[in-house]
């Protein structure tokens, strides 16, 4: 990607973080995107379907940067299964808080259903790897789907949570710590209940 194409992209997603501080992503037009990033409506359409498209090409970036992240944990052999997992959220959790409004728009509602398959793509070969390293055991595909299925799901709802909790309560260490106990743990009593 050109370098100018990149910049148009960042400037229309910051355009739109500003105003998703104020204002619903349904709420928000074209046009006042183009307005607040300085570039034309055929910039805007060159580089994006729709705003929403703006969402996914962001959660795109972080899930890859995550995916990257999570491959160089796995391969730590000083780390247990809840390290591994909670190290890998913390690094997820860090990027969203950076922008919390985008991040917001991109796990809910419309986005958020795209969100969850993008999710499931990134975790699928990580679960798959992680199993069979750890466990010796190769699932099928199905139950790599449902295994998938179920903590990508978990993993979106907690996100979700986090990212709308407005109280303060779930700092990003309480839930990482919840979510490293609960998927290998889950993880260890799924596979005992198939042998």
């Amino acid at each position: 990607m050109d370098l100018r194409k990149r910049r148009s992209q960042e400037k229309l997603q910051v355009a739109l973080a500003q105003h998703l501080q104020s204002k619903t992503i349904d709420e928000i037009t074209i046009g006042e995107l183009t307005r607040t990033a300085g570039v034309s409506r055929q910039t805007f359409y060159s580089n994006f379907d729709s705003k929403q498209s703006i969402l996914l090409n962001k959660i795109e970036v972080l899930f890859e940067k995550s995916r990257i992240n999570f491959e160089s944990i796995i391969k730590r052999d000083d780390l247990g299964r809840e390290e591994v997992v909670e190290l890998g959220v913390h690094h997820l959790l860090e990027e969203c808080a950076k922008e919390p409004a985008l991040m917001r728009a991109a796990f809910t509602g419309q986005a958020g259903i795209q969100c969850l398959s993008l999710l499931k793509a990134l975790l699928r070969d990580l679960i798959a790897n992680r199993i069979l390293y750890q466990f010796n055991y190769n699932f099928d595909e199905d139950r790599l789907d449902l295994i998938t299925d179920f903590i990508a799901g978990g993993l979106i709802g907690t996100i979700q949570g986090w990212l709308l909790d407005e109280s303060g309560r779930k700092d990003i260490q309480s839930v990482v710590e919840n979510i490293g106990r609960l998927i290998p743990h889950g993880l260890d009593s799924y596979i005992k209940l198939q042998n």
